[in-house]
């Protein structure tokens, strides 16, 4: 293949790579005519007062029929927007025309600053700064896929060509500043979208995983259902018998022996009998029940979990002090779906962020004490630090996913552990202590042996 080649065919999947990254219902709404409308009507207002209003002309020095001139190449953003008013899709030739609309929208603000006093010029340069910012983020710029970034460019030289001399000094600070700008905040709205996609896929996955247990769990309760009432009818049988048999059993009584001697004996030996099986039945259905619902989920010895979570975890922080208080004096068995795997990856995931912090403070010393609570006989588990705490505004929503104090977390281990305590039945609660430091208290059903 030759160079040539390359290059088209280099240019063609970074476009197909840049126009899958993007949203295509955030570039709609920042495109559409109602958006236009507002922005011209802006635009209109901006250069009223930059020309009319007191001691503006001197400072801007606009002349404004030169600047609706410059707006010309904008119009084909509006374009855009005129023909994918009602559509929820973007064909190539629409991203193709969106890149040059919003090259031409950046050469109008560019060629404000280039025509303006240089004080004015100052000020239009941070709208300039701001919109191409702005572009960056709505266009999920990288460096990758700098399509946007070389209209920006452009847009700048074009102005540079009509600008005051004295503004092109400007125009050397600001241009590099705003392609800085684009890429940096167009690659971070991206990796905040792939972020976004990660924790849906979690969430998807522990919601699966709750679902599909609870599917489990019906299945096995109607299958033992099923039995029952299979044995139901052996059950209702032998009652008949049993009844009938006690029925002779009194008629010959108050006839006083009028039967055989051994009557009698037969009809009780019968009775007996019939009840015995009875018996049997309801046991079997007993112990059925005890199985299809008690086999998930499991009991899970709580202390050895804690004492390997916190040497795991030890590992990873050696500057924490993480220490386990947990008595003997009763078995602490917990009861959680998904056993002693769950268990771990829930007491792991509250253990680490005890010891990260907020991300710029870590804790020095966690504790971790486990009891059964007095009151509801629930096992207690209680995971305390001495790091920054929760903000108050956190303590006082609900968890959610992709929230997070830390500059590089998304909140997912504080949300998957509630939501894996949660199906379990047990409770997850979060406070700060009066001391200092967060304190995060886990209620769990526990296992009672017969």
């Amino acid at each position: 293949m030759s160079l040539p080649s390359r290059i088209r065919s280099g240019l063609r999947a970074a476009f197909r790579r840049w126009v899958n990254a993007q949203s295509v219902p955030e570039v709609l709404a920042a495109s559409s005519v109602g958006a236009w409308l507002s922005l011209v009507a802006l635009i209109l207002v901006l250069l009223a007062a930059a020309t009319w209003a007191p001691r503006a002309r001197e400072f801007f020095g606009l002349d404004p029929g030169t600047a609706l001139l410059c707006l010309g190449p904008a119009l084909a953003d509006f374009a855009f927007a005129l023909l994918h008013r009602k559509r929820q899709h973007i064909e190539a030739w629409g991203w193709v025309l969106s890149l040059t609309g919003t090259t031409g929208l950046q050469f109008f603000v560019a060629s404000l600053m280039a025509v303006s006093a240089t004080q004015g010029a100052t000020v239009f340069a941070g709208f300039f700064l701001f919109t191409a910012a702005f572009h960056g983020r709505l266009f999920r710029v990288t460096p990758r896929t700098p399509f946007l970034p070389v209209g920006t460019a452009l847009a700048l030289v074009l102005a540079a060509l009509i600008a005051r001399p004295e503004n092109l000094p400007l125009f050397a600070v600001i241009g590099p500043a705003s392609l800085m700008a684009e890429l940096s905040l167009g690659t971070f709205a991206l990796q905040h979208d792939r972020t976004a996609a990660e924790a849906e896929r979690l969430r998807a996955a522990v919601q699966a995983q709750m679902l599909a247990q609870q599917e489990r769990d019906v299945g096995r309760m109607s299958q033992a259902l099923t039995e029952i009432i299979s044995h139901s009818q052996d059950i209702r049988e032998k009652l008949l018998s049993a009844g009938s048999a006690a029925d002779l059993l009194k008629g010959l009584v108050a006839r006083g022996g009028s039967l055989g001697r051994g009557e009698p004996e037969r009809l009780v030996q019968q009775l007996h009998a019939e009840l015995s099986h009875i018996r049997e039945r309801v046991m079997e259905i007993h112990q059925k029940g005890r199985r299809y619902i008690g086999s998930d989920p499991e009991g899970v010895d709580l202390v050895p979990v804690l004492h390997s979570v916190r040497q795991s975890v030890g590992l990873r922080f050696p500057e924490v002090d993480i220490q386990v208080q947990a008595g003997r004096e009763e078995p602490l068995r917990a009861w959680v779906r998904g056993g002693t795997t769950t268990l771990r990856r829930v007491v792991e995931n509250l253990v680490t962020n005890a010891c990260e912090g907020d991300g710029l403070r870590a804790a020095a010393a966690v504790r971790i004490s486990a009891r059964t609570e007095p009151l509801s006989g629930r096992l207690e588990m209680i995971i305390s630090d001495d790091g920054p705490g929760f903000p108050p505004e956190r303590l006082a929503a609900p968890i959610q996913g992709l929230s997070s104090t830390k500059p590089q977390g998304t909140g997912l281990g504080l949300y998957t552990s509630e939501c894996l305590i949660r199906a379990s039945g047990g409770l997850l609660e979060r406070q700060n202590a009066p001391s200092g430091g967060a304190v995060l208290r886990v209620l769990l059903p526990r296992e009672v042996r017969a």
